[in-house]
């Protein structure tokens, strides 16, 4: 089904340590769920005020409102630092050793940047009231922040997989400019939103704060002179944050509180892997076809936006719902070409081996208990004794190992979360 290939392989390991990005709470001793919240990046994240000194930021007042809600346990935006821009924040993540600890011990990070990437490029015209900038240098400027962002969100994943991180947006900073530049700096601000938002891969979330805003800022950013916003502004930033993070909570109607699987679902469900049907139904014990694998998995791997060659598959016609995730994944050297792809197969305990132990690399040893449904000759035994003797899937009381039974959809989210985990303490 999959080819073994070390660079597709750490493109996996990548995806299913995003598939779990859901905020994972500890427990107090009182039972509530309590947050560690890291904020990180500029002078937002850090609450630079109007009048330049350090007050209550967008971070502060969202840690205030979890601390009132008997949810957080801690807090810190020691490593805000104002004037940052992305390169700042990414050599951070790399050589600063409490950094790294601090994002490790966090399971809620917010980061702020990229505003000062385009300020760090831009003149002010103080006779005209206009700011100088140069097409070119912002466009090598966005696509070096959108680099930057891939690395420093690939950098707290390794670091951390489970962390929630959100990405803050920015607001119309420049209202008492001429406004015969307000439409290009308006465009530009929202360019610069876009950028970031286009490299949020999954278990990241955008936090859209220009709406919150809109066109004119004057009532929130009173001095012409700075721009940063007041209290009033911070507290639109901390709204649009606790509304997402709230809309990063979903359930699932059928899964029971207590349910063996129902951590590792709601991950799935946080992280918009799995969704709820328009009964708000995920489905705990239905069989995850091999039409929906695929389609995790080209949502989750970084892929070209060229348009594939048809793979030729017989039952997988170009207007098949997964039909660009097959083909990409195929074209990438993913999936094997066969006559057929069987898209509504469900996929079987042998085959959800093969996966996971190919893409991580999985190795097994030869005192991994046998089962009496394989062979040493049968081609699924390695991927078998790779899942066996890591413990990530083990055979039936009845000593099968159930090789053609269907994997149900808890089942998936509960071998990936081991497997995951299983990455992590390495």
């Amino acid at each position: 089904m999959i080819k073994n290939s070390k660079k597709r392989a750490w493109s996996l390991v990548l995806v299913f340590a995003l598939l779990v990005g859901l905020v994972a709470p500890s427990a107090s001793a009182n039972g509530v769920e309590t947050i560690r919240y890291l904020s990180l990046g500029d002078s937002l994240a850090a609450g630079m005020t109007p009048e330049k000194g350090i007050s209550s930021g967008y971070s502060d007042m969202t840690a205030d409102y979890l601390k009132g809600k008997n949810s957080l346990a801690t807090y810190s935006k020691e490593f805000a630092v104002p004037g940052y821009t992305t390169q700042n924040v990414l050599d951070d993540l790399t050589v600063k050793s409490e950094l790294r600890e601090a994002v490790k011990q966090a399971n809620l990070i917010t980061i702020s940047a990229g505003a000062n990437d385009l300020l760090k490029i831009a003149k002010l015209d103080a006779e005209k009231n206009i700011l100088i900038l140069d097409p070119a240098t912002v466009k090598s400027t966005l696509q070096t922040l959108a680099k930057n962002y891939t690395m420093i969100l690939q950098t707290i994943k390794e670091l951390n997989p489970n962390a929630s991180i959100y990405i803050m947006g920015y607001y119309y900073p420049f209202p008492y400019l001429s406004d015969a530049q307000k439409p290009q700096l308006i465009e530009l601000t929202k360019t610069l939103n876009q950028t970031i938002q286009l490299t949020i891969s999954e278990g990241a979330t955008f936090v859209q704060v220009y709406d919150k805003f809109g066109d004119d800022t004057k009532k929130y950013l009173p001095n012409p002179e700075n721009i940063h916003p007041n209290q009033e502004g911070y507290k639109l930033m901390s709204d649009a944050l606790i509304e997402m993070i709230a809309k990063a909570k979903p359930t699932a109607n059928d899964l029971p509180k207590g349910h063996w699987a129902e951590k590792e679902l709601n991950m799935l469900l946080a992280s918009k892997i799995l969704n709820v049907d328009e009964r708000g139904n995920i489905y705990p014990e239905k069989p995850i076809t091999r039409a929906e694998v695929a389609g995790i998995l080209y949502n989750s791997i970084p892929m070209t936006k060229s348009i594939p060659a048809n793979p030729g598959y017989k039952d997988v016609p170009e207007t098949h719902p997964a039909y660009m995730a097959i083909a990409k994944l195929t074209e990438a050297g993913v999936l094997t070409k066969a006559e057929y792809f069987n898209p509504n197969a469900p996929l079987t305990r042998v085959q959800l081996a093969k996966v996971i132990g190919t893409a991580f690399q999985l190795k097994g040893d030869s005192s991994a208990p046998t089962y009496k449904d394989t062979t040493a000759s049968y081609w699924g035994t390695p991927y078998i004794n790779a899942m066996t003797t890591n413990k990530i899937m083990l055979g039936y009381k009845n000593g099968k190992f159930g090789v053609n039974d269907s994997t149900n959809r808890a089942q998936f989210a509960v071998v990936l979360a081991r497997v995951q985990a299983l990455k992590a303490n390495k």
